[in-house]
C-alpha cells in the first residue's frame, strides 16, 4: 500500500510540474488563445494565462525583474526543472534527485515571489508549501515499488 500511495502523490504532483512546465517551455504571445475549450475546462483558465505570459523569453523578463542572476539561464534551469522532473517523478525514474531540484525550486518561488503575500492569500505560498513538502517527501522516501527506478 505503501507504493501505491507514493505513485498517487508522484503522479498527480508530477503532473502539477508538468502543467507549469509545459507553459514556461511553449507559451508566449498568442498561445493561450491556442488553448483549446476542452484543454481549459479540465485545467482552468489560468493555464490559458500562463500559456500567454509563458516562454523562455517571458520567463526569463520576470526573473530578471525578481533580480535573478543570469535571468535567461534560470528560466532554462526552472523550465526544465519543472517539465523534466515533473515527467520524471511520474515515471518514478531518478525519482529522488528529480525531487529534490523540484523542492529546491519551490523553496526559492516562495522566498522570491510568494512569501509577502502570506500563506492563504491571493499570490500566496499555500500551493508552493504544498508542492515543496510533496517533493522533499518523495526526495526522503524515494519513488516506492511501483516505479523506473
Amino acid at each position: 500500500m505503501v507504493s501505491l500511495g507514493l505513485l498517487v502523490i508522484r503522479v498527480v504532483v508530477g503532473s502539477i510540474f508538468v502543467v507549469h512546465g509545459y507553459a514556461k517551455a511553449f507559451g508566449g504571445a498568442g498561445k493561450g488563445a491556442q488553448v483549446t475549450p476542452e484543454t481549459e475546462k479540465v485545467l482552468g483558465k489560468g493555464f490559458t494565462e500562463a500559456m500567454e505570459q509563458g516562454g523562455i523569453a517571458n520567463v526569463a523578463g520576470f526573473m530578471g525583474h525578481l533580480q535573478v542572476p543570469n535571468p535567461k539561464a534560470a528560466a532554462w534551469a526552472l523550465t526544465v526543472t519543472e517539465l523534466g522532473g515533473g515527467l520524471a517523478l511520474i515515471l518514478g525514474w531518478k525519482t529522488r534527485p528529480a525531487a529534490a531540484a523540484l523542492a529546491f525550486s519551490q523553496g526559492v518561488t516562495i522566498q522570491k515571489v510568494h512569501l509577502p503575500n502570506g500563506l492563504i492569500a491571493d499570490g500566496g505560498y499555500e500551493l508552493n508549501a504544498a508542492l515543496t513538502a510533496a517533493a522533499a517527501g518523495l526526495a526522503l522516501a524515494g519513488p516506492g515499488a511501483l516505479a523506473l527506478d
